[in-house]
């Protein structure tokens, strides 16, 4: 972790001479180096390293270079804690390579983060830094940074001048009355930003996904069916390449899950909108299905492990750990699946592509009529399927059916979300009802996975689990069917809803007066 204070000063020379005479006792401050310091920003042009909420820097020191990977989050205003990694390089140029040949853990973040993406220059900065080794009474603390530095080139470059107070993670409480020392009696003020802003504000660049280029994404009663279509498209579109640094990172189970999502409602509109789209872009439904497929084992085993955390605590020590083992084998490998799948060709072709296609927008002639004028046509086909499958559902029904009227009931939901802004809060009622039902089915369909999938681990994990760990593996499989049996009892009522008012209230406010 690097522990910092940084300020702003308006001369460091005072500075230097507050140090020199008025260091209070019963600190002490002693002269460090001096050294020229030549840093380097990197980032993919989709800046998929800072996304993920990091900063990717190259410093070079005299002969010596290192790469470094610093996080963005952490602290408060001028006082920052930040997680950062380290590692030599042969040469500053050595970036790329570092990339290709991961060798140490810095290297390898960076791979997992740009995947098959090319790094870039996005910033540079030049420091003349002054150090001094700051200690008391009990032993040292830390050092004192006073760094000129030049950013930008040309006309744009100008001078930035830090003060800038590093200590160890167990010398902070002791720092703190030194630091407010400096801060007074120098005339600091507290720098609230970094150097890196700085650098990136004089180079230019904007670091994050922007969703302008893709094009509008607003929808109004007036909007053509094309307008529609496309809004959803690239809505949906930019959620999962948003999603994409989370995913890649693996510490959060949001970045898949996200993703996952992402990729089903592009799918949706892909076949919602399918006769107003070029071939192009209609036939990416393909690559999206597949992207869906290396995502959705991870996600399920994620969700699996999340309902498993919830149980652990009442089945023994021994057993859990043994379940456990078995999560992280399983996770470590799904995890892989999806890297590599982000790092295909495929996928970056995929996203290129329809990139290239949403920006262009819809194709002259194809979507022209107004999208109320197939709304409610376009709702009630989807509804109409879901109610065939929902309606020939009993208690006595195989898991299978109740999971088909899941992903019916989903399709259903994902067209009234294309369409609501055209069908106001009475689309947005509706959508309520569609997203219940639908989360009562996830739940089952939950449940029901989780009996099988601690069914097969006690038949076929009996070694590695022991008798104890194939008894609780029976006894979670029990309980998820007795969850399920749960489910199902309260389906009739949840089913219901579907119809009645709101149903009768939304076909009003899709139809043309």
């Amino acid at each position: 972790m690097e522990i910092e204070w940084q300020f702003i000063p308006d001369d460091l020379e005072a500075v230097r001479g507050w140090l020199d005479r008025e260091t209070p006792a019963p600190f002490c401050v002693q002269p460090g180096a001096e050294r020229e310091l030549r840093d380097e920003y990197w980032d993919t042009a989709g800046w998929l390293v800072w996304r993920a909420g990091f900063a990717c820097r190259t410093r070079r020191r005299g002969e010596a270079a290192e790469l470094t990977l610093k996080g963005l989050a952490g602290g408060d205003g001028h006082f920052r804690k930040r997680f950062e990694l380290d590692e030599p390089l042969d040469g500053l140029g050595e970036v790329a390579g570092a990339v290709a040949h991961p060798a140490g853990e810095a290297s390898a973040l960076l791979r997992r983060l740009v995947g098959p993406h090319a790094l870039r220059s996005v910033a540079a900065l030049t420091t003349h830094r002054t150090t001094v080794a700051l200690s008391d009474g009990k032993g040292p603390l830390g050092e004192v940074a006073l760094d000129r530095t030049i950013v930008g080139e040309g006309r744009k470059a100008h001078e930035l001048l830090r003060v800038e107070i590093e200590v160890g993670d167990d010398s902070v409480g002791r720092a703190e009355p030194f630091v407010a020392a400096l801060r007074d009696g120098a005339g600091l003020r507290p720098a609230l930003s970094g150097k890196l802003a700085a650098a990136l504000a004089a180079a230019g660049a904007s670091p994050g996904w922007e969703p302008s280029p893709v094009g509008p994404m607003t929808i109004d009663r007036d909007r053509s069916l094309a307008e529609v279509a496309y809004a959803a498209l690239r809505r949906d579109f930019l959620r999962l390449v948003e999603h994409e640094p989370v995913a890649r990172l693996g510490d959060d189970i949001e970045g898949v899950h996200q993703m996952r999502v992402a990729t089903r409602r592009l799918r949706a509109a892909l076949d919602t909108f399918r006769d107003i789209l070029p071939p192009a872009l209609a036939k990416q439904r393909r690559e999206l299905r597949s992207l869906g497929r290396s995502l959705g084992e991870a996600r399920d085993l994620d969700v699996q492990r999340e309902r498993f955390a919830l149980a652990a605590p009442l089945i023994g020590r021994k057993a859990a750990g043994a379940i456990e083992a078995i999560f992280d084998d399983r996770l470590a490998r799904t995890r892989e699946d999806v890297l590599a799948a982000l790092d295909s060709e495929r996928y970056v072709a995929m996203t290129d592509t329809v990139s290239d296609l949403l920006r262009a927008g819809p194709t002259a002639g194809l979507g022209d009529e107004p999208a109320l004028a197939s709304a409610l046509e376009t709702v009630e086909d989807q509804r109409r399927r879901a109610r065939r499958l929902g309606s020939a559902i009993d208690s006595k029904s195989p898991d299978a059916d109740y999971h088909a009227l899941r992903l019916r009931v989903r399709d259903l939901r994902y067209v009234l979300e294309f369409f609501a802004p055209l069908g106001g809060e009475s689309a947005e009622a509706y959508i309520r009802q569609a997203t219940r039902l639908q989360t009562l089915l996830g739940d089952h369909q939950d449940s029901a996975v989780a009996a099988e999938f601690y069914s097969a681990l006690a038949r076929d994990e009996s070694e590695r689990l022991g008798k104890a760990g194939v008894r609780a593996a029976n006894e979670l499989a029990a309980n998820a069917t007795a969850e399920a049996e749960g489910y199902r009892w309260k389906f009739p009522k949840r089913y219901a809803r579907l119809r009645g008012r709101r149903w009768h209230a939304l076909r009003r406010a899709l139809s043309i007066s």
